[in-house]
């Protein structure tokens, strides 16, 4: 039996470093990883543990087997839900224990995400009652997605942890491969989406650790944080070096390994981010406010065909790069605040067009208005650009006003299609929303349309920078190729490569040195 809180003296720094080296060998090795939530009557356990179990034998039994092969989530949302789905849920004593069990603490700590994720096989005992821990993931999945269902328990913290940590370690013989829902979401969240340590590390953020060092060694037993497949850590654990110590010698190793700068597009400087770090450091251990704007596809860099000139070198703070500087910052909006994307009389969209138009040649509107729509959700929607486009048409009509409306060419633009399928205004605001808060909306010296981070300002710089796959904004410091990291930022015809189709040597590059 081993229990890390006790059999790790938590006083001992260089004992902890010791133990958590070896923490990812000792979870994945046990033949079963016991969950404890904390005291509770054994009668509120059967409660919570006996709707669990119904709501995972309704779906199981109702679920079509070629849907949940493709799409997990579109096949339990396109379950027949019959009368005796609605009687699941009539006895309140059940209802309000299940909602208790996800209250817990336990599922909002850092620590148990590798724990249970490296784990053969999980028990969850609630109080003295115990149930497989597969069941309990399984039913929060499935009640997550039930729109009559959202809200009414909550499961954000083990979705989360689901979606992003536990469905990324591909454990062939984890518990996870004992619900038929379950196993066929993490195949299709693996195909999906490329997950590298920098984004374990993101997701991590959300989770409760009593030290900050913990957000980085609770993850170093994750496959991302090997040197190489089945081979040691990239990182020991050291609890005698500060936090942005840790983070240096972190994305240093990354660069080593990989010879990419990705973890750069993961500074995500809000109006509510400190200074301690240098400006090119990520911040692994603190919510920054504002979500990620990246997509795998995403290639500013074209480093199939520039990575033989990528270039990095580590000097204490610094971190000297190759780029090319494409533009600089002509206008911005004000950050969209939280505050005020509630409060504002100003529709975010009114505002970024009538920005656009102090600048834009009518003639050339049409293509401003696809611009605007993927620059307001970064690049990234769910579905093609027809549905983009028909979404944000529909969220115009909806939400803009008519004098507004009257000046944009929707028709001309191809935002409005020729078909009957109406657009959802609704899922464009959703992701308008999201994207954003915390960030600016800018129009560069030639015109491009971008999304930043919300201390940009004007005339600040536009740069790609080789072994980075999103396009950078930095600004100039009082020393001659000194620069500090802003951020990364969405600007529309950038994304693909653009700026880099002329780079062939190095002497097409530029040197500069992010402080």
């Amino acid at each position: 039996m081993w229990a890390d809180a006790i059999c790790i003296d938590q006083s001992n720094n260089d004992e902890k470093g010791i133990q958590v080296n070896m923490m990812g060998d000792v979870y994945d090795q046990a033949s079963r990883v016991l969950v404890w939530l904390g005291e509770a009557s054994e009668e509120d356990a059967r409660k919570a543990f006996n709707l669990i179990q119904r709501i995972n034998d309704y779906f199981e039994a109702r679920i079509v087997e070629r849907e949940v092969v493709v799409n997990p989530a579109t096949a339990v949302r396109n379950v027949r839900r019959l009368e005796d789905w609605q009687r699941l849920f009539q006895n309140n004593s059940q209802s309000l224990a299940l909602r208790n069990l996800f209250r817990r603490p336990w599922f909002s700590r850092l620590w148990v995400l590798q724990e249970v994720s490296l784990a053969t096989s999980a028990w969850l005992f609630y109080g003295a009652v115990s149930i497989n821990f597969s069941e309990v993931v399984q039913s929060a999945f499935i009640l997550s997605l039930l729109p009559d269902l959202q809200g009414k328990y909550p499961t954000g913290m083990l979705l989360d942890a689901f979606q992003a940590i536990f469905s990324t370690y591909a454990k062939e013989n984890a518990w996870i491969q004992e619900k038929h829902v379950l196993r066929h979401s993490q195949n299709y969240l693996q195909e999906a989406f490329k997950t590298g340590l920098s984004e374990i590390l993101l997701a991590g953020r959300g989770f409760q650790a009593s030290n900050p060092l913990d957000h980085i060694y609770a993850f170093l037993g994750h496959p991302t944080a090997k040197v190489e497949l089945g081979s040691s850590s990239i990182l020991e654990a050291d609890y005698t070096i500060t936090i942005e110590e840790a983070t240096h010698r972190l994305v240093e190793r990354l660069y080593e390994r990989d010879h990419r700068l990705d973890f750069l597009y993961h500074v995500l400087h809000s109006s509510l981010s400190g200074e301690h770090f240098p400006s090119w450091l990520p911040d692994f251990h603190t919510m920054p406010g504002v979500v990620l704007m990246d997509h795998e596809s995403f290639n500013a860099d074209n480093f199939g065909r520039t990575g033989n000139l990528a270039m990095a070198n580590f000097q204490n703070n610094k971190l000297q790069v190759l780029n090319v500087m494409f533009d600089t910052i002509r206008l911005c909006t004000e950050n969209f605040t939280e505050q005020k994307l509630l409060s504002s009389s100003l529709n975010p969209v009114e505002l970024c067009w009538q920005l656009q138009a102090e600048v834009a040649p009518t003639a050339h509107m049409g293509e401003g208005l696809k611009a605007l729509a993927w620059t307001l959700c970064g690049g990234i929607y769910i579905g093609d650009e027809v549905k983009l486009q028909r979404d944000f048409y529909s969220y115009c009509r909806e939400k803009l006003s008519s004098q507004v409306i009257a000046t944009m060419p929707l028709q001309e633009s191809g935002t409005e299609p020729g078909n009957s399928i109406p657009g959802n205004w609704m899922a464009f605001e959703a992701s308008l929303q999201t994207i954003i808060r915390e960030r600016r909306f800018f129009i560069t010296t030639q015109g491009h349309f971008g999304l930043g981070p919300a201390k940009l300002q004007v005339r600040d710089t536009c740069c790609v920078l080789l072994g980075c796959r999103v396009p950078l904004v930095i600004r100039p410091t009082s020393t001659q190729g000194h620069f500090n990291l802003l951020g990364p930022s969405y600007i529309h015809n950038t994304i693909f490569g653009e700026m880099v189709e002329g780079v062939t040597s190095a002497s097409d590059l530029t040197e500069i040195t992010l402080v």
